[in-house]
């Protein structure tokens, strides 16, 4: 009998958190189900079987009374809810995504079921900053807790100095389907496009990345495009405005958010991504790598980025990609200035992060590679 592995989210699923759906949708040995409190873009990430506490039919009572708990972000129910799913599937590993969802489940688990939790960057950093109870929580949820997984050196630090034991944290790399992207290598021809990718947040960088870019590229033929959009950061009128007391308003494009085909469409027509990532004042960071770091090597983009985080983990400083310190906006220029003075070198950095993506990051390699933690918790 094939064993069965439960995955737990907020929401299933963000645009953000492509690859929880890469491990759903590519296990081999463990046949899995998704639960989560919420639905967004089931036509983006369908998936069976899930079980989601507000898909209900309009004419269940609950539907409307999960609909206004939703609306004023009241989630007194989901206990009651992850404990039902937990005793209806009855997985052999149950799999959290995000340290507060690994708590809710360490009261419905049963003992001889494994608690597996990835933690994926803010609710390492940003959840915690200043937070005492939250910290405490973590400490129980660290006992009780059998693995814990994070994408890089980086994010197994936040933890240990969390209290997490070292012998529990496992690095599991982000997980990308390389088959689905064709790399194209940089061939500039007229004009040097270069591509920021993320939410307007002070983490990502997105002034210094203009800031930069106006620098390496005041008086030369370049455009600057980018893709995301407000999540309670900056504006575009913000970034624009940035751009604009900078000389190079005519030069920056907005695409705004992007679905997934559109949005590889924009990293498969760059030269190069820019990600000038940085702990945010808050303290909120990356935690691991921005994915868009792998989908852009898959592509077969060099990258210029931050020492930030885990970046240099996913991003070979000076073979795939040129690294520098965090916030230092004059060292992000002179990358772009290289790169834009040798295009044949961009290109070999190109093929570099593709072989890099198809040995460290492809799904294959690290769906198995997971499916082998569950059963060393298992057996």
């Amino acid at each position: 009998m094939r064993r069965t592995v439960g995955h737990f989210v907020g929401t299933y699923l963000k645009p953000t958190q492509t690859f929880i759906y890469q491990y759903l949708k590519n296990h081999d040995r463990y046949d899995p189900f998704v639960a989560a409190a919420r639905s967004r873009h089931l036509d983006r990430f369908p998936f069976d079987p899930r079980y989601v506490l507000t898909d209900l039919s309009r004419m269940n009572p609950r539907f409307w009374l999960y609909g206004a708990l939703e609306k004023f972000d009241i989630y007194g129910l989901e206990r009651t809810f992850y404990r039902n799913v937990i005793r209806q599937a009855d997985p052999d590993v149950l799999h959290a995504h995000f340290g507060p969802m690994g708590l809710r489940l360490t009261e419905q688990r049963a003992p001889d079921r494994p608690l597996v939790t990835s933690f994926y960057g803010y609710d390492a950093s940003q959840l915690v900053q200043g937070n005492d109870t939250l910290r405490a929580s973590y400490l129980e949820l660290f006992e009780i807790g059998d693995r814990f997984l994070v994408e890089g050196p980086s994010m197994r630090e936040k933890l240990v100095q969390l209290g997490c034991p070292e012998e529990k944290v496992s690095l599991q790399r982000i997980a990308i389907d390389t088959t689905r992207i064709e790399p194209q290598y940089p061939s500039v021809d007229n004009t040097f496009r270069i591509l920021m990718v993320g939410r307007f947040v002070e983490k990502k960088g997105m002034p210094d990345g203009i800031l930069a870019f106006a620098d390496a590229f005041e008086d030369e033929s370049a455009e600057l495009r980018i893709v995301g959009g407000q999540d309670g950061g900056y504006t575009e009128a913000d970034l624009r405005d940035v751009a604009e007391r900078q000389g190079v308003g005519q030069k920056v494009t907005f695409t705004g958010y992007l679905d997934y085909e559109s949005y590889l469409k924009e990293v498969r027509n760059c030269d190069l991504l820019l990600a000038p990532s940085k702990r945010a004042s808050t303290g909120d960071s990356e935690g691991g790598a921005p994915t868009v770091l792998l989908e852009a090597q898959a592509s077969g983009k060099p990258v210029v980025a931050t020492t930030h985080a885990d970046i240099p983990y996913v991003v070979e400083d000076g073979s795939a990609g040129l690294l520098v310190t965090p916030g230092d906006v004059e060292s992000l220029a002179g990358a772009l200035r290289e790169f834009g003075a040798d295009p044949e070198r961009m290109a070999a950095m190109g093929r570099v992060g593709r072989q890099n993506m198809e040995r460290r990051h492809d799904i294959d390699r690290l769906a198995e590679q997971l499916e082998q933690r569950y059963d060393d918790l298992v057996e």
